[in-house]
């Protein structure tokens, strides 16, 4: 049963939340959360005492771009066995662009912390150095 609740979305602000199984809802954004002032929901639709793990809302900390790229590289190096091209890599990553993913691997080249190699078909490798 769906009920229409009066409060405003954490995230995006928006009063268009509603109650279902004991969460709140958002419409607008689709985040899910609970009430954090109690344990109890203050709704009259629940009153039934709510698991810990759904109690709060936590938003993601964002994190830099650079740390970002440097854990996509360490993906690619572990699934393709410490080898890896960029013509096996889709052309963004996430929320990362493959113009600037290759322009870090071309700094990580310079720093030396990889190796780059070109082959006969013109695709250059990526490894750590031995």
């Amino acid at each position: 049963m769906v009920m229409e609740a009066h409060g405003k979305c954490p995230v995006c602000g928006s009063e268009e939340v509603y109650v279902m199984v004991d969460t709140l809802h958002c419409k607008r954004c689709a985040n899910i959360w609970t009430d954090n002032k109690n344990t109890k929901c203050t709704f009259d639709a629940c009153n039934v005492e709510l698991p810990p793990s759904i109690r709060t809302w936590t938003p993601l900390v964002n994190e830099s771009p650079e740390l970002k790229m440097e854990k996509q590289l360490e993906i690619y190096l572990k699934k393709f066995n410490g080898r890896f091209t960029t013509a096996a890599i889709t052309s963004n990553i996430g929320n990362i662009q493959m113009a600037m993913f290759r322009s870090y691997l071309k700094k990580c080249v310079k720093k030396r912390t990889l190796v780059e190699k070109k082959d006969d078909y013109g695709r250059y490798w990526y490894s750590r150095p031995d």
